[in-house]
C-alpha cells in the first residue's frame, strides 16, 4: 500500500489530517498435552488502522487488505465522522522534536528451529513430570513467541517505526496429596530465546504447587501482611487506572486534582519506565507518535502525574506523558503505563519473613477484577499463602479473604523489598510488607 498516496488523496478529500498505522505481527504458537504436540501454528497478520479529521471530528477506518481500495477508506472515514456528534477536540500529532536511539537486538528467536521450540518445551514437561511423584498432571505446557512492527505515518510528514520480538514458556502443573488437590502456573518470558530455561521454570511451577497442599484457613483478624511481588503486581495493575487521565475525564479515579498531595507512605515511589532495562513492554514512542520517556508518578508518597495521551492532556490543558496506545492493533488510543512499576527497597523477602512475629505471607489473589474498585480503592480478594510465625513460615493457607483499601494500605508501609518484578504486560513490583490488613478466615 501506498501510504502517502492515500494520505495525499484523503487532503483533496476535506480530511484536515490523516494517519496510518500500520502493525505485522507474527505469533509462533506450540502446546504439548501427554507428551504430543497438539499445536504448532505460525500465524502472520498486517492490520492498516487508518484515522482522519474531517470538520473537526476523528473517524477510524481498520482493514487487514493491502490493496484495499483508498477511495473506500476514505469515503468511510468521511461517513463515520459525519456520523459523531461529540463535541470533543481532536488531534493528529506532528511529531516529536526527536526520538531517542533504539538498539534493535537479535534474541536469537529466528535461528531456533521449529524443532528446537518443541524440543524447548518437551524438555520442561518431561523436568516438571519427573521432579515430584505428587505431581500427578500438567494440564497446560506451552511456548509463544510473538515478533511485531508498528509504523506511524501521517500527513504532518511524520514517519517512525518500532518493532520487538519475545518469546514465553507456560507450565501448569497439578499435585496431589492424599485428598488435597493444588494448581500452579509458572510464566518465564524473555527478550532473549537462550535466557528461556526449562529447568527453572518446572521447578517453580512444582514447587509453587507442592508448597500449597494441606492448606488451610487462619483465624480471622487482622495481620501484618507481607504480599509477595508478584501478586502485588496483580494488584497495582488493578488499581492502574487511579492514574489514568483518561479515567480522571470520566470522574473514575480519586486522585482527581491531588497533585502535589501525598496519598502513600514516603518509602513508595511509582514510576513509569519506557525505557526499563531487560522489560520485555519497552517503548521509544506511544502509538501516537508521541516520545516516551521515563516519569515519576509517585515520588516519596507524593502524587507527580497523571498519565496521558493527546486527547486527556487536552482536555486538562497539559501535554501528553507519551502513554498512548491501542488496546491491541487497532482501534481507538486508550492511555496505559509502559513499565508502570513501585521502586524497590533493600529489604529482602527473608528478611521480612524473619522480622515478623505472626504474620502472613500472601502468595495469591484470586478475582481481583471482580473484587476491587479503582474508584474508591477498596478490595476484597480471595487470597492463599503461608503462615508466619516467630519468623518462619508454618503452613500454607488458603480460603481466606484479604480486604483493604489501596491507598491506605500504600501508606502503611513496614518494609519495602529488593525483589522488583516486572510482568511480561509492563506492570511491575517488589515484596511489600504492611502494618496490618484484616483478614476473614475460619
Amino acid at each position: 500500500m501506498d501510504f502517502k498516496k492515500l494520505i495525499q488523496k484523503a487532503m483533496t478529500k476535506g480530511l484536515s489530517a490523516v494517519e496510518i498505522c500500520n502493525t505485522i505481527s507474527e505469533e509462533t504458537i506450540i502446546s504439548l498435552f501427554k507428551g504430543e504436540v497438539d499445536k504448532a501454528e505460525i500465524k502472520n497478520n498486517s492490520v492498516y488502522s487508518v484515522r482522519g479529521i474531517y470538520h473537526g471530528k476523528m473517524a477510524y477506518v481498520t482493514f487487514e487488505n493491502e490493496e484495499e481500495d483508498s477511495d473506500y477508506v476514505i469515503q468511510k472515514l468521511i461517513e463515520n465522522a459525519q456520523a459523531l456528534t461529540t463535541d470533543e477536540e481532536f488531534e493528529i500529532f506532528a511529531g516529536s522534536k526527536e526520538y531517542p536511539e533504539w538498539e534493535k537486538a537479535d534474541g536469537g528467536f529466528t535461528k531456533a528451529s521449529m524443532a528446537d521450540k518443541i524440543k524447548l518445551i518437551k524438555d520442561v514437561e518431561y523436568i516438571a513430570s519427573n521432579m515430584d511423584k505428587r505431581i500427578v498432571f500438567l494440564p497446560y505446557c506451552r511456548y509463544n513467541e510473538e515478533k511485531v512492527s508498528r509504523r506511524i505515518i501521517n500527513s504532518y510528514g511524520l514517519d517512525i517505526a518500532k518493532d520487538y520480538h519475545y518469546g514465553v514458556l507456560i507450565l501448569q502443573v497439578i499435585a496431589k496429596e492424599e485428598q488435597d488437590t493444588q494448581s500452579a502456573f509458572e510464566i518465564d518470558v524473555s527478550l532473549n530465546y537462550a535466557t528461556l530455561d526449562p529447568q527453572k521454570v518446572a521447578k517453580k511451577a512444582v514447587e509453587k504447587a507442592l508448597s500449597k497442599l494441606n492448606a488451610s484457613p487462619v483465624e480471622s483478624k487482622t495481620y501484618p501482611i507481607i504480599i509477595e511481588n508478584e501478586t502485588m503486581c496483580d494488584l497495582l495493575q488493578g488499581f492502574s487506572s487511579m492514574f489514568s487521565g483518561e479515567a480522571a475525564i470520566k470522574k473514575l479515579t480519586s486522585l482527581i486534582g491531588k497533585e502535589g498531595e501525598k496519598i502513600m507512605d514516603d518509602s513508595i515511589s511509582i514510576i513509569d519506565d519506557p525505557f526499563l532495562k531487560d522489560a520485555i513492554n519497552r517503548q521509544p514512542f506511544d502509538d501516537e507518535g508521541v516520545v516516551c520517556y521515563k516519569k515519576k508518578v509517585v515520588e516519596n508518597g507524593v502524587f507527580k502525574t497523571m498519565l496521558h495521551n493527546l486527547k486527556t492532556a487536552k482536555y486538562f490543558k497539559t501535554t501528553s506523558t507519551g502513554n498512548g496506545f491501542k488496546a491491541g492493533t487497532a482501534g481507538a488510543i486508550s492511555v496505559a503505563g509502559v513499565n508502570l512499576y513501585v521502586a524497590p527497597g533493600n529489604v529482602s523477602k527473608e528478611a521480612m519473613i524473619a522480622n515478623t512475629e505472626e504474620g502472613l505471607l500472601i502468595t495469591d489473589m484470586a478475582g481481583l477484577h471482580a473484587g476491587l474498585n479503582p474508584i474508591s480503592g477498596d478490595f476484597s480478594a480471595q487470597s492463599s499463602g503461608y503462615l508466619i510465625k516467630d519468623g518462619k513460615i508454618v503452613r500454607p493457607i488458603n480460603l481466606v479473604v484479604v480486604s483493604g483499601n489501596f491507598l491506605n494500605m500504600m501508606s502503611q508501609v513496614e518494609a519495602l523489598g529488593s525483589d522488583l518484578y516486572v510482568s511480561y504486560n509492563g506492570i511491575g513490583a517488589p515484596s511489600i510488607q504492611f502494618k496490618g490488613l484484616p483478614v476473614s478466615g475460619k
